[in-house]
């Protein structure tokens, strides 16, 4: 004999058996951890208009109240972000100026086809006599 019983060889095999089973369990999660999570960033990178840094564009902002218009924002080259356990958005001009536009917000980027840009105007109630509606629905 060899110095190894049956019994030390099978428990040596078995113990091979374990590692690898778990080897391959490991590896099959991590490989659906990283399909599952690639629609996600990709949705993410697309919101961001990039993969390192977010790339500026046109943005038409739309701020309502009780279901009335209360500001439309054209923003022009421009980069956002949702700032983290915030309901609004933070947008940075060319200058650096920022603007922050928070509460019930309809958020439009603008990519390759700009005829919604053309479909908004500029407002803010606070400097209007009239509502986003009465004063552009004939245009």
């Amino acid at each position: 004999m060899n110095g190894y019983s049956n019994h030390t060889i099978d428990k040596k095999e078995k113990r091979k058996q374990i590692i690898m089973a778990l080897a391959i369990t490991i590896l099959l999660i991590a490989i659906v951890f990283a399909v599952t999570s690639c629609k996600k960033t990709r949705d993410k990178w697309a919101s961001q208009g990039g993969i390192i840094t977010s790339h500026a564009a046109d943005y038409v902002v739309i701020s309502q109240s009780g279901g009335m218009i209360m500001d439309v924002w054209k923003l022009r080259n421009v980069f956002v972000q949702s700032p983290d356990g915030s309901d609004g958005w933070l947008f940075l001009d060319a200058t650096g100026n920022a603007i922050y536009i928070g509460g019930d917000v309809k958020t439009i980027r603008l990519r390759k086809d700009k005829s919604v840009w053309e479909r908004y105007h500029e407002y803010h109630m606070e400097n209007e006599k009239q509502t986003y509606r009465e004063k552009f629905n004939n245009q």
